[in-house]
């Protein structure tokens, strides 16, 4: 079996995140409505959705009645950190890595690059994982979880 994340289902998520805050609770996207921003058919879409919900990326719900429709209610903190719009972790520490590795490139006394280039080695190398976990705990205090 194919994968769909790059081509359907990650493009059908940035749209519904991005649908999702333009409309700031006054209403909740409907699968329709992103059919223009994708370039996707809406039987696509709607598999993107359901694989989505499925994965707990996003709260789907479907009206009922002569105009029956999908409309998403809510994406979940993991939907914002796929389509970049929140940090993980990992892409924290990345970026601080490379703020070490550039901070070190501009420093002209030989100690203090020496202890740049050190810590962005140790952040980037053997102690990632501990680093992982600590910013980890922070992202998650900070969105209130």
């Amino acid at each position: 079996m194919e994968s769909t994340w790059v081509e359907r289902d990650l493009p059908v998520l940035n749209a519904l995140v991005q649908q999702l805050d333009d409309a700031a609770g006054a209403s909740f996207p409907e699968l329709r409505d992103i059919t223009e921003d994708t370039g996707l058919e809406i039987s696509e879409i709607t598999k993107a959705a359901l694989a989505l919900e499925s994965a707990g990326y996003i709260d789907l719900s479907k009206t009922m009645g002569p105009a029956a429709s999908w409309h998403v209610k809510a994406v979940s903190k993991e939907a914002r950190q796929a389509v970049g719009q929140w940090p993980t972790a990992e892409q924290v520490l990345d970026r601080l890595v490379q703020r070490l590795g550039e901070a070190a490139d501009q420093e002209t006394d030989p100690e203090q690059q020496s202890r740049l280039r050190e810590a962005a080695n140790t952040a980037g190398g053997v102690a990632r994982n501990v680093f992982v976990d600590v910013l980890s705990s922070v992202i998650a205090k900070s969105m209130g979880a």
